[in-house]
């Protein structure tokens, strides 16, 4: 049976920023690339990686069955998936002779597009869930209406990639910079809106733990990346 609702949004998670590329060129591209092409490998190793991975965790027993391992919809860790896509993305940036970190620079902002995209598709799928409002969406099967936190993270997420964007485009923007930056607002957005979304028990969630700790570790690393380029400006406007 087809999922159609999951179907629509990995449409819209390629789709919108395949669109979105025509305002933000790729670069380190050689036309006529565009953005499905450079991450649909890469997209396709980390849900493998992902689907993996939450199975090693919930069931190991079940890694030798193939039809618990396709069964997208009983979950997918984020964080292992996206560390294989990037590991992926890098190494087909130094293949072609660009720098591993320019690579994922260059694709961070339209990925965040994406992964926008896929969280607002949450109508599409089983509704938009969050906190009681009386402003907001009634998923299917429920009497109350609720404030659409999918779509709440895809305006969020959508925002950091703008700005990324736009420091990218100015001189000396550091690739690096660029990548940790999309992974703190992608973590961040991930960690607190975590706290609205339903879960079972009071216990935060494996999923929202590691949101937190992954952002917790990218803030660091760019505070430490941002303090490291200051010192040098610093001494040479001295001397």
């Amino acid at each position: 049976m087809i999922d159609y609702g999951l179907l629509a949004s990995m449409i819209m998670a390629f789709g919108f920023p395949a669109l979105w590329a025509r305002r933000w060129a790729l670069q380190g591209f050689d036309p006529p690339v565009g953005f499905v092409d450079a991450v649909l490998g890469a997209a396709a190793a980390g849900l493998v990686a992902g689907r993996l991975s939450t199975l090693a965790l919930d069931d190991p027993r079940s890694l030798g069955r193939v039809a618990d391992m396709l069964v997208i919809r009983s979950g997918v860790e984020f964080w292992p998936g996206v560390v294989v896509a990037a590991a992926i993305a890098a190494w087909s940036g130094r293949r072609a002779g660009v720098p591993p970190v320019a690579r994922l620079a260059a694709l961070a902002p339209l990925a965040m597009v994406g992964y926008a995209a896929f969280e607002g598709s949450c109508v599409f799928r089983d509704g938009c869930y969050g906190p009681v409002s009386p402003f907001g969406l009634r998923p299917a099967g429920l009497s109350t209406t609720m404030l659409p936190i999918g779509l709440l993270m895809a305006v969020a997420v959508v925002g950091g990639a703008a700005l990324l964007h736009h420091r990218g485009l100015r001189a000396g923007g550091a690739p690096a910079v660029i990548v940790l930056g999309a992974v703190l607002v992608v973590a961040s957005v991930r960690a607190v809106a975590s706290f609205w979304l339903p879960t079972v028990g009071d216990v935060l969630t494996r999923q929202h733990r590691t949101s937190l700790a992954v952002a917790a570790g990218a803030a660091l690393l760019l505070a430490l990346r941002v303090t490291v380029r200051i010192r040098p400006s610093v001494k040479a406007s001295r001397s």
